[in-house]
């Protein structure tokens, strides 16, 4: 089985090759669920870097309301256009230095993309990687359906499977709205 094809989590071990970076299993587990928006950026082509401004703008336009120690998802659209082809594993953006900033900033506790990373394949130098390794923020990948809940606030549940010394984990991402 693999910890990182489908829809995972990874575990900060996965970022940080400290020894003393946490594999899934002694992550704690409030990271894996809670409050949680979502916000469009689907207008991003492939290969192009989402950044602060991008995210601002996105919240204003759906209307999101994006607290601290939320988790925030980020519909990309890029499930929905190229989902079982080879194009969903390229063919996205992702977010820069910047967007990757405003996470920590806003006190993002976690959050997600319907791709294959959450930064831009295009990128070499990882920053959003490298953001997540230096303040222990992990996220979710290759979600799907995110434009079912796309500016609307409800609570998120995708935990883990307790995998020993597992760098990431499958997990089935739920999305509960209240009506």
């Amino acid at each position: 089985m693999s910890d990182h094809g489908p829809t995972h989590v990874d575990a900060l071990s996965h970022l940080d090759p400290r020894p003393e970076a946490p594999s899934i299993e002694k992550m704690s587990l409030d990271l894996f669920y809670g409050d949680a928006s979502c916000i469009d950026v689907s207008h991003k082509e492939p290969h192009t870097s989402i950044n602060a401004a991008d995210i601002d703008e996105a919240i204003a336009k759906s209307g999101a309301d994006v607290r601290k120690g939320d988790i925030l998802l980020f519909y990309t659209g890029t499930f929905n256009r190229f989902n079982r082809t080879k194009e969903y594993l390229s063919q996205y953006p992702g977010l820069d230095e910047f967007g990757s900033m405003w996470l920590v900033e806003k006190g993002i506790k976690t959050f997600g993309v319907d791709s294959p990373s959450p930064g831009n394949p295009a990128s070499r130098t990882y920053p959003c990687h490298m953001m997540c390794r230096k303040y222990g923020i992990t996220h979710y990948e290759n979600l799907a359906n995110l434009d079912q809940v796309v500016g609307k606030r409800f609570t998120f549940i995708g935990f883990p499977l307790r995998i020993r010394e597992g760098t990431g984990s499958p997990v089935r991402a739920v999305a509960v709205l209240e009506d």
